[in-house]
């Protein structure tokens, strides 16, 4: 008897061995997964800088990608001129006259899925050059019109020639709505990377709940150029404020108790532009630093940081143009060697 319990031992005890085998194996494979999620309100640049990402760490995009792109910014140009122009009598300082007068009316025609050419490149390229439509520009913040709109209308020419595709550049500056979740993949030193990019808009963010395990860090973004200004989804409430909402709900969450915060204090080239002309007390009303980049950015970055209880909690706050792909590979390089030493995602400290 004892005998035939030895041999029939023998392929239990390879089996056991086996599947030991496949236990430590899926956790080394585990082990080398991290998962970090990408949160901010509408508006922040979070999908700039997951484009960035793949332009670092995926090689850019495909001609598909760009074909696709194309067509976003197209729209895009036609739908802010038309803005534009729709709001000059918001100021009363004018009428346009002559053939700017014709092209307007021709623009605010159009209809969507319009192909831009050549000759309404120079139309458009016409209406951007006068001083009424700069004036609206100027004052883009009442207007939900994006800060860097007039990157297009500067190169709008060269837009509208035949076979053209957009440039990593043009990509980086293009403004979509980002619904749903997309995720990011990238290895990096052996390491498998996911970055889950969440929609920005309120309406977006009960789908985050199945974002939230095994997640390593959060990368939370937020537009330090928007302090003047209001929410697309709701004009009564200032996008800075909701920024602070949004990250103190977030760097507070049990889901992240054990996830570091890394916090984008992003559009920091349009901020320093912006905070030349706008106080900083239009959204903080106790602030007294004058029109001063130092001084301003100093207080933004204290608002964010008093909003987590934890004061123990890894936060770590950088300043960023996401549009900007050397500042942006310079941040995840000064991440990289924090990241990788620790290799299991609770345990990971950015």
């Amino acid at each position: 008897m004892g005998c035939l319990a030895t041999k029939s031992s023998k392929p239990e005890y390879k089996l056991n061995k086996y599947i030991e085998q496949e236990i430590l194996n899926d956790k080394a494979e585990n082990d080398k997964k991290i998962n970090f999620l990408l949160i901010g309100a509408g508006d922040s640049g979070k999908s700039t800088i997951a484009r960035q990402i793949k332009i670092i760490h995926n090689n850019g995009f495909s001609k598909k990608e760009q074909e696709k792109f194309q067509n976003i910014i197209n729209e895009t140009i036609i739908q802010n001129m038309q803005s534009l122009i729709a709001n000059l009598s918001y100021f009363k300082q004018g009428t346009l006259t002559g053939d700017s007068k014709v092209y307007a009316d021709e623009i605010l025609a159009l209809k969507s899925n319009i192909l831009l050419d050549q000759q309404l490149g120079k139309k458009i390229k016409t209406l951007w050059e006068n001083p009424l439509i700069k004036n609206v520009y100027e004052n883009r913040s009442l207007f939900h019109i994006p800060d860097t709109i007039d990157y297009y209308f500067e190169k709008i020419e060269s837009m509208c020639k035949p076979n053209y595709l957009p440039t990593e550049e043009d990509i980086l500056n293009c403004r979509v709505r980002s619904t749903g979740i997309t995720t990011t993949k990238f290895t990096l030193n052996d390491h498998l990377i996911s970055i889950i990019d969440v929609g920005g808009q309120r309406c977006e963010r009960k789908k985050w709940i199945s974002c939230f395990e095994d997640v390593a860090a959060v990368l939370f973004v937020s537009s330090m150029s928007e302090y003047n200004q209001k929410l697309f989804e709701d004009e009564d409430m200032n996008r800075m404020h909701e920024s602070l909402l949004l990250f103190e709900e977030i760097s507070n969450s049990r889901w992240f108790t054990e996830s570091s915060i890394i916090l984008f204090l992003n559009k920091v080239d349009l901020f320093k532009e912006k905070i030349q002309k706008f106080d900083l007390n239009v959204c903080f009303p106790e602030y007294k630093g004058g029109l001063d980049f130092d001084n301003a950015s100093k207080m933004i970055k204290k608002k964010f940081l008093e909003r987590v209880v934890d004061k123990e909690k890894n936060v770590f706050v950088h300043y960023t143009c996401a549009t900007d792909t050397t500042n942006i590979q310079h941040v995840f390089d000064s991440l990289k060697d924090i990241i990788i030493p620790n290799t299991s995602p609770n345990n990971i400290m950015l």
